[in-house]
């Protein structure tokens, strides 16, 4: 049985697509959809439970309260591990799946790998009006990263347990995705398939902050992510701090340029501050010249 586990939070625009996406799958392998619904005030309850209504595979679960995306997905995920299904597909409310063997396509590779636990594939992200494609990413800790299509991935739940879950719970990080496939690269082999089968939306979101300062809490988290990951697996990720500090920095820098908000750089991090290219270079000497400044912004999308 393959669950597939879609999280949602006041997603009515978007919900019903994710869900038609997932009927629409030609499977030989029976499924279930199980929705986790975090307490949306939006009208994402009646859409899903109009859907749940319709069709017996769906496990629609509304929470009494609000439970942030990382807690909300775990509480999935332990509903799936009791009701002893054997692979997880994810798929998050606002994403969509656009080939209906997707799920054929990934079992099928399991089956044939017992030695592989993880599978993803190839898509397209769409920002607005415009829609590219991201193909194969290797690896989901380093902190330049971008880490995998949640909406593209498939795992045996085997992978999972009560003590991995609780430990990641813990740490309050603010998504579920990087730190797991994080740990589940330590532990099984994974696959890349290069058919497109999803979407991904590349809007306001957790992983996709509008604010400066949430942009930089963001990051923050993902510095810690990384060094929680080099504690469980000791030289195996790649982590120092000198790194991290670095990858702050230019997170602040590039803020600066981008919100023209000077307090993200104080003159002693401006001091202290060693530039590791002459993109950065030439944005540190803007900083100390507002000609400079105001034509370094112009081009900062092409040197960011």
């Amino acid at each position: 049985m393959i669950a597939v586990c879609i999280v949602t939070y006041n997603q009515k625009a978007f919900i019903g697509q994710a869900i038609d996406s997932v009927r629409m799958q030609q499977c030989e392998e029976a499924f279930r959809i199980y929705i986790g619904d975090d307490a949306s005030t939006d009208g994402t309850q009646s859409v899903c439970e109009r859907y749940a209504a319709e069709d017996k595979r769906i496990v629609y679960v509304r929470r009494e309260k609000n439970l942030g995306l990382a807690d909300n997905t775990i509480a999935l995920y332990r509903r799936i591990m009791e009701d002893g299904c054997e692979f997880i597909a994810m798929l998050d409310g606002d994403d969509f799946w656009t080939d209906p063997s997707k799920l054929q396509l990934q079992i099928n590779y399991l089956h044939t790998h017992p030695e592989c636990g993880f599978v993803h594939t190839n898509g397209s992200t769409f920002s607005g009006s415009n829609k590219w494609t991201f193909g194969q990413r290797e690896g989901v800790y380093g902190l330049d990263s971008p880490g995998f299509a949640n909406c593209t991935v498939l795992f045996r739940t085997e992978l999972l347990s009560a003590e991995l879950l609780n430990n990641i719970q813990a740490q309050h990080f603010p998504w579920l995705d990087y730190p797991l496939y994080g740990v589940f690269y330590q532990h099984t082999k994974w696959a890349y398939l290069p058919q497109k089968t999803a979407v991904w939306r590349d809007h306001l979101s957790v992983s996709q902050p509008l604010t400066p300062e949430a942009i930089l809490r963001l990051k923050t988290e993902k510095c810690r992510m990384w060094k929680w990951l080099d504690t469980l697996y000791p030289g195996k990720v790649g982590y120092s701090e000198k790194e991290a500090q670095d990858f702050l920095f230019r997170t602040k820098l590039n803020l600066t340029y981008q919100f023209d908000d000077f307090s993200f750089v104080s003159p002693e991090l401006l001091h202290a501050y060693k530039p590791r290219s002459w993109k950065q270079k030439l944005k540190l000497i803007g900083l100390k010249c507002p000609f400079l400044y105001a034509f370094y912004k112009k081009l900062h999308k092409k040197f960011a």
